[in-house]
């Protein structure tokens, strides 16, 4: 069976990601795009648009000082969604540090990713984690 082009679109996203390349892991966001990350920290709830995703996405760099990674377990894809399984690692310089399944949920619309729900299997040591406690 071959693989569906949006698995290509996802893996994309995540292998440039993982290079620090944060222009090639947004190249097939829509206009309006949303990233929808849970809990009750500074960086969650909806993040619309490429400016406002990158600066979420930026924000996580910086309080990590770059030592967060996303290591893709699998990647199941159709017609208008993806499912990205993953295991979270990060660190901060206060030495706190997560390591922790999530799965992303992609909205997809003409290979563009509309929407990204994050969910992560613990969302509140990830909260926890991402609001410095």
């Amino acid at each position: 069976m071959a693989e569906h082009p949006n698995v290509a679109v996802a893996r994309n996203a995540y292998e440039s990601f993982a290079k620090g390349d944060l222009d090639g892991a947004l190249a097939d966001l829509a206009d309006d795009c949303v990233f929808h990350f849970g809990g009750d920290g500074p960086n969650s709830g909806d993040h619309k648009g490429r400016e406002a995703i990158t600066a979420a996405l930026i924000k996580n760099f910086e309080f990590t000082e770059g030592n967060w990674a996303l290591d893709i377990r699998g990647i199941y894809a159709d017609d208008h969604h993806a499912a990205v399984l993953l295991h979270e690692t990060a660190s901060r310089p206060d030495g706190a540090s997560i390591a922790l399944d999530e799965v992303h949920v992609l909205g997809l619309r003409g290979g563009k990713v509309v929407d990204l729900w994050d969910l992560p299997e613990d969302i509140q040591a990830h909260d926890d984690f991402f609001d410095g406690k």
